[in-house]
């Protein structure tokens, strides 16, 4: 089974991208850092929109957070396997 969700980023904003529950995960979309709570442009780790990052397993409880210098859009996909 797979969800697709659209995460907005404001500007200069940190924000919650996934929160983990056990599924696959995907992402998909400009340029953006993820990390923890404070993740910014120097503390995080950078993606590019032409990438499709491959998270694997977010486990139960954990949180991703995403920042992007300008106003951005990442694709979310979660999925499982049966």
């Amino acid at each position: 089974m797979a969800t697709i969700q659209t995460v907005t980023l404001p500007a200069n904003t940190a924000t919650v991208l996934v929160e983990g529950d056990g599924r696959r995960v995907l992402l998909q979309g400009g340029l953006y850092f993820i990390g923890g709570s404070d993740v910014d442009s120097d503390s995080g780790i950078f993606f590019s929109g032409s990438e499709v990052v491959d998270l694997g397993n977010v486990a139960f409880g954990e949180t991703i957070y995403a920042y992007s210098t300008d106003n951005n859009v990442v694709t979310v996909f979660y999925y499982t396997t049966s």
